[in-house]
């Protein structure tokens, strides 16, 4: 089988009725499986739980102490109670946004012989470029999604043969893009800093190493296209099995159609479109620097019928050897809480996740022997 022939663009084109069996998800995930569009729509109509929808504009400078105050509160009952928001007030000009979409949707709209020229190879340690999931995963199953993935930041890390050379603006909006994401990063961890009662600047320096004004690495910004082409049985198939993000924090924006679900209080929860925002996760680097008082964020895409999705996440992350993460002594003072998390870098995280996903994967094909 070629490598075209593995894309998931390749198969939905094809004009197949039914997902191949090594897309169909395990019998016990199915049952609140369907297609994201109809589940949008129908959460729409019954005015369901929504995802929290906070404006930081308030904490930029000029900002009243009240306003200040209720910006860190609002994001601060968000990150424990939900892990997840959409920020408004971010800073980040629509045009700029407009241009990063145009171009990671030029991207794929290229052939998919040209955008084999960026073929990663996951299997040879090769994770950058683009890619399809093959089956890296808890279930043993693929799930319906091509993916073009790549440093985004610090730009004098970046290897930029991974970048797409067509459509030519890709590289300056997305250099442009990921330098300000990278801004709107330190302005969140401020506010969870002060919304977990500590200095501003606490968590950042705890992700860069610089707790004792020491080290000069910065945080990586990872940048992953998702494109989730139309899917004959959304009931039976996701785009992204449900996990939690490793990194810090993780910023989404999408094409307009929607997928995304998160885990909240016992249910899934669809993500609704609100204009202007950019949806935060706070990931598993964030939750082990609170000490669990942030929540990482379960979360799953959905696939549909329909329409094609598209969705850029930029997942924030410490350096992988040279920080040690570990719950914010601050935080563990005079003993009123308990360290949830043993000491780790953030290599060893991922490393650990990775195992428990290989260890659970072979307990799977042993039950179904």
């Amino acid at each position: 089988m070629t490598e075209v022939e593995l894309r998931v663009e390749a198969l939905s084109l094809s004009g197949l009725s039914a997902v191949p069996p090594e897309y169909v998800r395990p019998e016990e995930e199915r049952t609140d499986l369907g297609d994201a569009v109809e589940l949008a729509a129908r959460a729409a109509s019954e005015d369901a739980v929504r995802i929290p929808i906070v404006d930081i504009s308030a904490f930029d400078e000029g900002g009243t102490d009240d306003g200040r105050r209720a910006c860190v509160e609002a994001v601060r009952a968000a990150a424990e109670e939900w892990g997840v928001m959409h920020i408004a007030g971010h800073g980040i000009p629509e045009d700029v946004i407009d241009r990063l979409r145009a171009a990671g949707e030029a991207f794929f709209a290229l052939p998919i012989a040209e955008k084999e020229k960026y073929a990663n190879d996951p299997a040879a340690g090769r994770l950058q470029g683009y890619g399809s999931k093959l089956a890296a995963n808890a279930s043993g199953q693929r799930e319906w999604e091509d993916y073009l993935f790549h440093l985004v930041h610090p730009d004098h890390l970046a290897d930029h043969s991974l970048w797409p050379a067509h459509p030519p603006e890709y590289v300056p909006v997305t250099r442009d893009f990921g330098g300000r994401v990278r801004s709107l990063a330190s302005k969140l961890l401020a506010i969870l800093s002060l919304g977990l009662g500590l200095p501003e600047e606490t968590l950042e320096q705890r992700l860069r190493g610089q707790e004792h004004g020491e080290g000069d690495d910065d945080l990586l910004l990872q940048l992953k296209i998702n494109y989730y082409p139309r899917c004959p049985q959304p009931d039976l198939a996701v785009g992204v099995e449900a996990h939690t993000d490793v990194s810090a924090l993780s910023f989404i924006l999408h094409n307009g159609v929607p997928g995304l679900q998160v885990h909240h209080g016992g249910h899934w929860v669809t993500a609704r479109s609100e204009p202007g925002t950019i949806v935060v996760h706070v990931g598993d680097a964030l939750e082990i620097l609170a000490n669990g008082r942030y929540t990482s964020v379960l979360h799953r895409g959905l696939v549909n019928r329909e329409a094609v999705r598209v969705s850029w996440v930029v997942f924030c992350e410490p350096p992988p050897e040279s920080v040690l993460l570990q719950p914010v002594p601050e935080l563990l003072a005079n003993g009123a809480e308990k360290p949830l998390f043993a000491p780790r870098t953030f290599k060893q995280h991922v490393q650990r996740k990775v195992f428990k996903k290989q260890r659970d994967q072979q307990d799977n094909d042993v039950a179904a022997t």
